[in-house]
This record gives C-alpha cells, structure tokens and sequence, in this order.
C-alpha cells in the first residue's frame, strides 16, 4: 500500500472516504508486484486550484486543467486523480510514474490502467469527463451525488458546510 495516497484519501468527503480507501485497496490488489496505484491529487484549495489554471495561460507550462477555483470537484473533495507507479528494477521502489492507458505489466491481457479505472467505476466513481463526443482527463474520478459545482459552491456560500482539519489542511465539507 501507498501511505501517500492513504494519507491523501483522508482529505475525501467523509460521505467518500471510507468508500475511498476500500476501492482504492481493491485496485492496487488487482495490479501485479511490480506496479502500485497513488492517488496524486483528493482534495485541492481553491488558491491551489486557480494556480493550476493559470499553468499555460498566465504562467509556464502545460495546461491542466479547464476548471477555476470553485469550479472543481477537487475543491469539495468529491474527486481524485490517479497515477501508476512502477518498479522498474525490482527493488521494491517505484521510481517509474505512469499515465500509460495500455500498458499491461502483470501480462494478464488486461491494461493496467483498466483494472484500476474498472474497480472504481464499478463502486461508482464516475471516469474522466465526455464532451464532443470524446473522453478526457482518464486520471480523474469523481462522485458528485447529483450535485454540479455550482450547487456545491452554492452550499459553500449559504455556510451548509462542516469544517475539519485534514493534514493540516483547513477543508470545507458540504452538507449532502
């Protein structure tokens, strides 16, 4: 197991969190021993948000992402991303990071990417997002309980929130 990436599932909804970790064991027990599942982002501040969306606009870098502050499943701790790591040398280290969708380390005739992406979405977390007709953004899962980002934000401004310290992180939790 990823102490990382248990350590960032407890920033998760409480609604989520508990789900979180399950599904999250449950994937990375479906990989082979050369390769561990990280939950590379759970919750993300609104400060850390905007300064994602300025990367490629008003800063260097790759755009990645579309969302603003607030305009993010991240910023509610409804979503996550996910990334594969590999050990490349067999020394128990994974010092390899990966977005590859097709590579099959196990050589179980089942991408790894696919195992993972399949145990989440069975438990219902919901893929990437779809728009004209494609699908994007695979690292990214979400549960957004029926609920946009406007909702959500909606619930923030009108103070239908609890409030918990999560690894030193002031989060906002709506109310569901």
């Amino acid at each position: 197991m990823d102490e990382l990436s248990i350590l960032r599932a407890s920033e998760a909804h409480p609604k989520i969190r508990q789900l979180l970790i399950d599904t999250y064991t449950k994937a990375n027990n479906k990989l082979g021993k050369g390769c561990r599942l990280r939950l590379s982002y759970v919750y993300r501040s609104p400060e850390e948000q905007d300064a994602l969306y300025a990367q490629g606009r008003t800063k260097k870098g790759a755009k990645v992402t579309n969302a603003k502050a607030w305009s993010s499943y991240h910023n509610f701790s409804f979503a996550f991303d996910i990334v594969l790591m590999y050990d490349k040398d067999g020394d128990g280290k994974f010092e390899e990071v990966s977005w590859d969708t097709k590579r099959d380390d196990d050589k179980d005739g089942i991408s790894d990417w696919l195992e993972v992406t399949k145990v989440f979405t069975e438990a219902g977390f919901t893929n990437g997002f779809i728009s004209n007709g494609k699908k994007w953004d695979l690292p990214h899962f979400q549960m957004d309980f029926g609920l946009n980002w406007r909702q959500m934000k909606a619930k923030i401004d009108k103070g239908e929130y609890t409030e918990e310290v999560q690894n030193g992180k002031k989060i906002k939790y709506i109310k569901l």
